[in-house]
């Protein structure tokens, strides 16, 4: 299933919801998809641990979000309870950079989705839409949530829960408003590779339906010993309330007896406390019992999330353990986590930038943990009192971490009453689950989704809007070229109607053989040379004919004084039609890349920095005056004659254009009669000034550097 689930993902534009019991696969998929996927994606979570584990982060600090309840209503909200959709825009006023990425994905993945709000979904809804300008559902962008709705239900503070139970039908995410009317699909993993035994299976499932047979209620509890002790192997006391598994920890470590060794966490650049994926100080002693928090990832593959092992030797920079069922020692090795954001490379791309990391011994004490913290872990041995469980999922949770009914010891019973799961969540997943669906969906959309795609690339109709917002730009500016602009503007018009007509005609073509391949009447082969041909003509006509032509125009007008927001207007369209080249040679119909690589060629829209003297050239060029380049650039007129002096000096413009002819003349006399016998004599202006009083300090140096390079 997991090839067909990820073509489903990778080449539809559906919401899916990927879930599945415990030890099904849902984190090995969510990590292969993002080593895979062509999409530009990002991974967030409802909670700080999650997104570190998941290698992302969290949506609050993706989007801005205050840590509030939403309610999405126009009307007034009592502020000590929640806020409503005006209070939320406020919070909408986001940088640049962060404009640009969410402008940019294309799929967001949400894991640990069972503990993600109704509302929280809804305000991720509001703020995309409010980004892209997209008014579809997270403003088109496609959403995969993964997680297990029978595992940890969302928190709901006492103080919330009324106002959340008048707008929403439960806290669950499937509940948000954004999702009531898309087609979501869900999607269960079904095979378990965490246990294997079946009897346990079928108590496990009947459990998390809420529903426990009299038969595996009496099997279950031939595990409830409440006067067990551990001898010889190692048990985790798994509980359901922070302060129960914290004090037996603590009094099991002072039980030792001996000395407590310590060792700090490393902690570089920003990494918040309450998302520390461990503790910052670890204390412990010969003969503690630990578990590991992180797979070891190196070839050996010693231990995994949730093994434990024992404490044989310490000192100040070294840890030895014995891991369960090993006989030999082995040292630990320090590990790293990373708090990431997302940001966009200079290709567009979304890449991760690490903000902070946080360096520490993947363990904790570990004789005993909460069932939260459990989530994702796997045991051999536990002891469960999970008879004073809170929420619904949480006896799942528990019994879900051990591979075998026999690993197992109840220190309390598990009563009907703390057996229950949430009827909202059976009936959505029944409701949207799609199992016996996915080829078939597969089959009827994806043609059709690729196809979309690559047309959604090529289209160049947009161009000629931003054009005429341009026009009107340039209409307006009062230091652009007026003549120089219009011409532009028309032959980039006519290029861009030309392309326009070129690919509607296209877009007719390909949908007819589209729907003929469908019908069998076409091959696919014909519709990926046709989609071919058309990206690398595009892609040559759009560079030839529009972007090099403005590329050059704006490298003329970059830097003249008084230009800088029409040029910044002229740099916005650019760097548009720049993405539009750079996306074409991404394009992909299926599997199959469609530009040519041999057509490549660097596209980018920043220009060298023309020298101020080269466009104060332009300036003169075009007709004006010193004076009135001088005022133009706002400079003094000395300025603007000694940029053009630079150009008679190398012979790039004739003497006479900037001193007048009998100034040359009176120089030239001079220069032949007196200067060349003593040349270091005039080497001051103001000797040369006295000589020839008549001409101004700026001519006089022009007329001697050219006499003195071209006379020789």
């Amino acid at each position: 299933m997991n090839h067909h689930l990820f073509d489903l993902v990778e080449n539809t534009s559906r919401n899916i919801f990927l879930t599945g019991k415990a030890g099904t696969g849902k984190t090995t998929f969510l990590n292969n998809f993002v080593k895979k996927t062509r999409k530009k994606h990002i991974v967030v979570a409802p909670t700080g641990i999650a997104a570190i584990n998941a290698g992302g982060v969290t949506i609050h600090s993706m989007f801005g979000f205050p840590l509030r309840t939403f309610i999405p209503t126009l009307d007034r909200i009592d502020g000590n309870l929640a806020m409503n959709i005006p209070d939320l825009m406020q919070h909408f006023k986001y940088r640049k950079d962060k404009l640009k990425l969410l402008r940019e994905v294309e799929i967001i993945i949400i894991d640990e989705v069972s503990m993600l709000r109704a509302d929280v979904m809804d305000m991720m809804d509001f703020s995309l839409r409010h980004i892209r300008r997209n008014q579809q559902k997270f403003g088109g962008v496609q959403m995969l949530f993964i997680g297990d709705l029978y595992q940890l239900p969302p928190v709901v503070r006492d103080e919330n829960e009324y106002i959340m139970k008048k707008y929403y039908q439960s806290p669950f995410f499937f509940d948000a408003f954004a999702l009531k009317e898309t087609n979501l699909l869900t999607i269960e993993l079904t095979e378990v590779f965490r246990q294997t035994d079946e009897d346990f299976l079928d108590i496990l499932n009947e459990i998390r339906d809420g529903h426990l047979s009299k038969k595996h209620y009496e099997k279950l509890h031939e595990r409830y010993l409440p006067d067990f002790e551990p001898k010889e192997e190692a048990y985790v006391y798994l509980s359901s309330h922070n302060r129960i598994a914290d004090n037996i920890n603590i009094k099991k470590l002072n039980e030792l007896g001996g000395k407590s060794h310590f060792y700090k966490a490393s902690i570089v650049g920003d990494f918040k406390d309450n998302q520390f994926p461990n503790d910052d100080v670890l204390e412990l002693k010969v003969g503690a019992q630990i578990m590991f928090i992180r797979n070891d990832a190196s070839q050996e593959k010693k231990y995994f999330n949730g093994k434990l092992a024992e404490v044989v030797d310490l000192d100040e920079d070294e840890i030895w353990v014995r891991i369960d069922g090993d006989h030999e020692d082995y040292k630990l090795k320090k590990e790293v986590w990373e708090q990431k954001k997302y940001s966009l490379d200079p290709e567009k791309n979304i890449k991760e930038e690490v903000l902070g990391s946080f360096e520490q011994y993947p363990i904790r004490l570990a004789w005993a943990v909460t069932i939260h913290k459990s989530q994702g872990l796997t045991f051999d041995r536990l002891m469960i009192d999970a008879g004073k469980s809170f929420a619904s999922g949480q006896v799942y949770v528990a019994l879900s971490r051990c591979r075998t009914l026999e690993g197992i010891v109840l220190k309390s019973k598990i009563t009907e009453e703390v057996i229950f799961s949430d009827k909202r969540v059976a009936q959505f997943q029944d409701s949207t689950n799609a199992n016996d669906q996915i080829e078939e969906i597969l089959q009827s959309e994806k043609y059709d989704y690729s196809i979309r795609k690559v047309l959604r690339y090529l289209d160049v109709s947009w161009m000629k809007n931003a054009l005429e917002s341009w026009n009107e730009i340039s209409k307006q500016s009062k230091f652009v070229n007026q003549q120089n602009a219009f011409q532009l503007y028309f032959a980039l018009k006519t290029s861009v109607e030309n392309l326009t007509e070129i690919y509607q005609k296209f877009e007719k073509v390909i949908w007819q053989k589209t729907k003929k391949f469908i019908q069998n009447q076409e091959n696919w082969e014909e519709i990926e040379t046709k989609a071919e041909g058309a990206v690398n003509f595009f892609f040559g006509k759009v560079n030839d004919e529009v972007f090099k032509p403005f590329k050059e125009f704006y490298a003329e007008t970059k830097g003249v004084k008084g230009m800088k927001q029409y040029n910044d207007d002229t740099r916005i369209l650019l760097d548009d039609v720049e993405e539009y080249l750079n996306d074409l040679k991404n394009v992909y119909l299926l599997e199959k890349p469609l530009f040519n690589k041999e057509n490549d060629e660097k596209i980018s829209s920043k220009v060298a920095k023309i020298p101020t003297q080269n466009i104060t050239l332009q300036l003169f060029e075009q007709g004006k005056s010193i004076g009135e380049i001088a005022k133009e650039r706002g400079v003094l007129v000395q300025t603007i004659f000694g940029h053009l002096a630079k150009f008679v000096v190398n012979g790039s413009l004739e003497i006479e254009r900037l001193v007048a002819k009998e100034y040359i003349k009176d120089f030239e006399n001079f220069y032949q009669t007196q200067f060349i016998e003593n040349p270091e004599k005039y080497e001051s202006l103001n000797e040369l000034k006295r000589t020839l009083p008549h001409m101004e300090y700026h001519e006089l140096r022009v007329l001697r550097d050219y006499f003195t390079e071209h006379k020789k």
